[in-house]
């Protein structure tokens, strides 16, 4: 147990609500956009780093304080583990499922529904534009990819809406997903579950074995009234494949709230991939934003695991050791 004054490093656009969150002694360290040494500086004297990222060049020296890196979210791929010191736990934390499957659904509802070649008819005046009734969602097939937090999210929401829902996932079994499955199972099976699809939802993260699970050899087996929407990472779809499936209407449409290239610092312009995606018109282009009330629970768990911390008793969700 540590009695005195945690040295906390946190990115500047989070510190005022992540610190309001904070009860244990402690002095909050702001930062952004500096550079590599900058950053070294900062945690050679620093307890915690929240942040999703830690890189190589910021080690700091043998005998540094730095005892945990909490991540504000689920991801920890821009965590360079090998560099982090010994004796340093790395702790994630989730809470983002419904946000995410909301926005999931959101995209998939105005896709399947046309909400923008609908809005932009009607404003001017075209009551029946190319079809005269809507579709609804239920009795098609979703098929979820991934079977974490998010994905067991949008299977509640996929049945709420009537839809006949199939899961694949890294590791299946029926705990995890519970009840009422058209089918679950493993990653390999996706080419025979994708040219039943009527939705695809990419909720899996981008690691050895899912970075372009989605490439034109899928892309070729969809229905080209499918619809696809990536929540999970933006590399578990191939870039070029996807441009091309889109371009071509190959399939019917997407939606992406995860990309190709993020913005190095808050309020940089930055297109979110390398292809003119932003000229298509069978694509719905989302930032990836969480929740305000995704991020108010993040805080709290993570100021809780700092106290914790403080008071020596054990972490939770320990990613690291």
């Amino acid at each position: 147990m540590t009695t005195r004054p945690l040295g906390i490093v946190v990115p500047r656009l989070f510190a005022s609500d992540f610190g309001a969150q904070l009860t244990v002694p402690h002095v909050l360290v702001p930062f952004g956009g500096e550079n590599d040494a900058a950053m070294a500086a900062l945690l050679a004297d620093a307890d915690v780093l929240v942040n999703a990222a830690y890189r190589p060049a910021w080690k700091p020296a043998a005998g540094a304080p730095l005892c945990l890196i909490h991540s504000p979210g689920a991801g920890v791929d821009g965590i360079d583990f090998p560099s982090v010191p010994a004796g340093c736990t790395v702790c994630n934390v989730y809470g983002h499922e419904r946000g995410v499957a909301e926005q999931a659904f959101m995209h998939l509802l105005a896709l399947h529904k046309g909400l923008f070649r609908l809005d932009a008819a009607l404003r001017q005046g075209d009551w029946l534009p190319g079809q005269p009734y809507l579709p609804e969602m239920i009795g098609r097939r979703l098929l979820v990819l991934g079977a974490g937090q998010i994905g067991r999210e949008l299977v509640r929401w996929g049945r709420f809406l009537g839809l006949e829902v199939s899961v694949l996932t890294r590791r299946p079994a029926a705990d995890r997903v519970g009840p009422g499955l058209r089918h679950l199972g493993g990653l390999d099976e996706l080419p025979r579950h994708l040219p039943l699809a009527d939705f695809v939802v990419v909720a899996i993260p981008a690691a050895a074995g899912t970075v372009d699970l989605i490439s034109a050899r899928e892309f070729a087996l969809m229905k080209p009234s499918a619809f696809i929407v990536n929540v999970g990472r933006g590399p578990v779809i191939n870039e070029q494949a996807l441009y091309d499936a889109l371009r071509t209407r190959r399939i019917a449409g997407a939606g992406l709230d995860v990309w190709y290239q993020y913005p190095a610092a808050p309020g940089q312009t930055q297109r979110p991939a390398k292809l003119p995606f932003h000229e298509l018109d069978n694509i719905i282009m989302t930032p990836h934003k969480p929740t305000a009330e995704t991020m108010a629970y993040r805080w709290r768990a993570i100021a809780g695991n700092i106290s914790r911390l403080v008071q020596g008793e054990p972490l939770l969700r320990i990613v690291r050791p």
